[in-house]
């Protein structure tokens, strides 16, 4: 199904959560010399204009990046991930407020090295031309208007860049994605077992995110190895109750920095 669009959800806590797990993987893989692999399989427009009519129709930015911005850009002792993050939306935006807002697919075409390579794909027509004009002019990106769980089967093993990782990030349109999504991590796994998989997930009342993390459980990984990150919403009353990340692979400490920018934030 491809009626989903991101503009809609742009800059909601989710994104705030993926952003930032996102830029903490990206600077590990970036503290050694040699270059590697990164793949956004369900990539969206790369920016989004928060004044457009679609972002102002739900306004999901206002309980997401719009609240934690303030808390941003204070004072000097910020977690480097945060600090990666408000200067990234800082070079896209002049005075106070956010309106263009990055993704996934921006932020790691602005991180990563010209020797580095990142593919972005999309299946969504809507979608797809913003994402090519987006990342188009940098080095490291190549935007593919493609279905990404059929290229990450293409993609890897990779013929020569062996360290990387894989940013995973449904609409979950129908329950059947969930099991779905978690069929095409496993089956990554096998071919690239040293691969760093992220997979987004929200978590409603229905609790359909059990269907994507029981088979990852079932893999037996050690508990260094397989990580999952909630942040719960508290009392509300419609649509997510929350949002998740599960992590094959985590860099060491990540999970530790992650913990202390989630306390950063809720304070």
């Amino acid at each position: 199904m491809l009626s989903y669009q991101h503009i809609y959800h742009a800059g909601n806590r989710a994104d705030v959560q993926k952003h930032l797990w996102l830029i903490t993987v990206l600077e590990y893989l970036l503290k050694k010399d040699k270059n590697f692999l990164w793949i956004d399989t369900h990539a969206g427009r790369g920016l989004y204009d928060l004044s457009s009519d679609e972002a102002q129709k739900i306004k999901e930015y206002e309980s997401g990046i719009a609240q934690f911005w303030e808390s941003m850009n204070e004072g000097d002792d910020l977690p480097p991930s945060i600090i990666k993050y408000r200067d990234l939306i800082n070079a896209l935006n002049t005075g106070e407020s956010i309106n263009t807002y990055p993704g996934s697919a921006f932020i790691t075409a602005k991180m990563l090295r010209p020797k580095d390579k990142l593919y972005a794909h999309d299946l969504h027509k809507g979608e797809y031309p913003f994402l090519e004009r987006s990342i188009g002019n940098y080095l490291c990106a190549e935007a593919r208007f493609e279905d990404g769980f059929a290229a990450l089967k293409s993609l890897i093993p990779h013929k020569t860049l062996k360290r990387g990782g894989v940013l995973i990030d449904p609409s979950y349109e129908i329950k059947a994605d969930y099991a779905i999504t978690a069929n095409a991590i496993i089956q990554a796994h096998e071919k690239w077992p040293q691969g760093i998989y992220m997979v987004w997930y929200p978590i409603l009342d229905k609790a359909y995110h059990h269907d994507l993390l029981e088979p990852l459980n079932a893999l037996n990984l050690a508990n260094e190895d397989f990580v999952i990150d909630e942040w719960h919403f508290g009392d509300v009353e419609r649509g997510m109750k929350g949002t998740g990340i599960a992590i094959i692979n985590p860099p060491f400490q990540a999970p530790e920095s992650m913990a202390y920018v989630k306390k950063f934030l809720e304070q």
